[in-house]
């Protein structure tokens, strides 16, 4: 059992030294939407062509995946052979993205999302979850958000219509996304902060804490089970 448990160590240490740093463009085309999980930071740009680039520390190649099925970029790592290799290991990987234009993106897994300068949507679906964090500068027509399980969005820039569920202690910071029409519900000691100019529907349950600003016509507003809800 010893003489396994060195063995094993010896090869963790020789995976160690082979799993170098690297850098590598991947070819993409027809992205519509980016699903990016398990540690994974994304940092988006908008532009007239598609590009994904890869920057690795303490992963071998074939162990970060980029797969596009029906238009969807998914990023992450497969874990399946790592062993004892990660433990003690610097490692992390960054991808960066430049698009045309997307309908969705998904982050989950303790991934993060960034931006490079603003970026412009049409309607646009969003998810983070499990401990993920995004942070974004965008103009869109229609955002659809949800936020859970301890993940944290922070959003800037303007929106025509906001509707959002934020659960689980996840947080929602777009006090600074300006928004016409904005829908919220939060439940589960999850906390949002939100901005309309023309009309707001607010609900919070379970401990959850709301909060909002703007000229908006607060046209709905409940709150139960602890929850809060009020003006900045």
């Amino acid at each position: 059992m010893k003489a396994s448990l060195l063995l094993l160590l010896a090869a963790s240490s020789l995976s160690t030294v082979y799993a170098q740093n690297w850098k590598e463009d991947r070819p993409v085309s027809g992205i519509t939407g980016v699903q990016v999980s398990t540690g994974i930071e994304l940092m988006l740009a908008q532009g007239g062509t598609e590009k994904l680039t890869l920057e690795a520390t303490g992963f071998e190649k074939n162990e970060v995946k980029s797969v596009l099925k029906n238009g969807v970029l998914q990023l992450f790592i497969d874990r399946r052979n790592q062993g004892l290799s990660g433990w003690g290991r610097n490692r992390n990987v960054k991808a960066y993205l430049t698009f045309r234009q997307l309908k969705n993106i998904e982050a989950s897994s303790g991934s993060n999302v960034r931006a490079q300068g603003r970026l412009n949507f049409g309607n646009l679906d969003m998810a983070a979850s499990s401990g993920s964090e995004v942070e974004l500068d965008l103009k869109a027509d229609e955002l659809n958000l949800e936020v859970t399980s301890g993940a944290n969005t922070n959003l800037n820039g303007s929106a025509r219509t906001l509707s959002t569920r934020v659960s689980s202690g996840a947080e929602l910071e777009a006090g600074k996304l300006t928004t016409e029409v904005c829908n919220v519900q939060a439940t589960g000691g999850a906390n949002a902060d939100v901005y309309a100019t023309k009309e707001l529907r607010l609900q919070a349950s379970g401990g959850a804490d709301v909060s909002y600003d703007g000229p908006a016509k607060v046209v709905s507003k409940q709150k139960s089970g602890g929850a809060d809800i009020s003006k900045r």
